[in-house]
């Protein structure tokens, strides 16, 4: 197992900082580094950062300094971009379920535009935020993602352009079509496909007199683990050839990115601490300051993080199972890992964890949410 350099930079840090374990490590010139590099993948592009990955201040601020957008879900996350510096028309709510206060705020703010998957959300968008401009969330191919996110919302694209037919006669103003193609998925052409839908839909609602120009393609970038994740550039690749072929000219054409684990996730290191170790007939269990319900939530939906000690060179010679501190048998990370040999009081280093972490994360039986030491 190998660090590549700029994650062994962040780990190298993450251990000389003076501060109790659990606590999350988080390089914010990273960050800014990946925010440029999206933006860079796709000509023309937007960046409208997922505020859910990792709402921390010290993140937000940054990328509202270099000029990033913001993908908002709640109030807090609203006026938090808002406070820390990000303008209403570099905000949208892809949110598809928003309650009626959330509307009401996008409206009096002036937000740029929100989200809809459902006749209900229209109606609902014209009561509370009437004239609001709005996309609507297509359902589209997840395979290839480690956590797929095509059952709970999206339509299919016949009723998409139904959607944008209501929007319409009910006084919204409707601009486009967004997807989601699944959280780190490794395949570059489930864009191309959602692409290849949305072209359809384009030419469908464009004989209704409905002309769009805003083109969201979600998250879904992956974190570039090993070779066999296809970089920021592949997939830039693949989206720009397929709005060349699929989407009909549009001289005002914006194209959209939401990126949260691609943003943030490789930017953080978390340090735990072993508090207790046992032999469980032929497994050896180290129980750690922080597990799954304060901060390792995503583990349960198949992430799995690298994981370190003090001494990056140590051999590996003994197994372990991983589990956190609370009192409940489901907080159990990660079996089997292979580590140096542990005692007590000895750290941990997960990579990989700036992303869904400390967002997660809650006091479940009193242990604490890792805090955030920024880099």
């Amino acid at each position: 197992m190998t660090l590549i350099a700029t994650r062994q930079s962040i780990y190298d840090r993450a251990r000389t900082l003076d501060a109790q374990t659990p606590f999350l490590a988080v390089d914010t010139e990273r960050v800014i580094e990946s925010y440029h590099r999206l933006l860079n993948s796709v000509p023309r592009a937007e960046i409208f950062y997922a505020v859910k990955a990792n709402s921390h201040v010290a993140i937000v601020g940054a990328l509202a300094e270099q000029g990033s957008s913001f993908d908002v879900a709640s109030q807090a996350e609203l006026e938090k971009a808002l406070d820390l510096g990000a303008t209403p028309d570099r905000i949208i709510c892809s949110n598809p379920i928003k309650n009626a206060r959330l509307l009401t705020l996008c409206s009096e703010q002036n937000v740029f535009a929100v989200v809809a998957d459902s006749v209900d959300e229209i109606y609902k968008i014209a009561r509370h935020a009437p004239g609001m401009r709005v996309y609507i969330r297509l359902s589209v191919d997840n395979s290839g993602a480690v956590v797929p996110l095509d059952k709970k919302f999206g339509v299919s694209g016949e009723q998409a352009a139904e959607l944008l037919i209501l929007a319409r006669d009910l006084g919204l103003e409707p601009i486009g079509l967004s997807f989601h193609v699944g959280s780190q998925c490794v395949k570059a052409e489930n864009w191309a496909r959602a692409i290849a839908e949305c072209g359809t839909i384009w030419r469908a609602v464009a004989a209704h007199g409905i002309n769009l120009y805003f083109l969201d393609l979600g998250g879904g970038y992956p974190i570039h683990t090993d070779p066999s994740v296809p970089t920021f550039c592949d997939i830039g690749q693949a989206i720009s050839d397929a709005i060349a072929e699929y989407i009909p000219e549009t001289p005002n054409l914006r194209v959209i990115l939401e990126p949260g684990r691609a943003m943030v996730g490789d930017a953080g290191v978390m340090a735990l601490t072993v508090v207790g170790k046992a032999q469980r007939g032929e497994k050896t269990w180290l129980y750690l300051d922080s597990g799954v319900f304060n901060g390792l939530m995503e583990v349960i939906e198949g992430f799995s993080y690298p994981v370190f000690t003090d001494d990056v060179e140590a051999e590996r010679t003994a197994t372990y199972t991983l589990a956190g501190p609370s009192c409940d048998s489901f907080d159990t990370i990660m079996r089997d890992v292979a580590l140096p040999p542990m005692s007590i009081g000895d750290r941990l280093y997960f990579i990989n964890t700036g992303a869904y972490t400390t967002e997660y994360a809650s006091n479940f039986n009193g242990f604490s949410i890792p805090s955030v030491e920024v880099l």
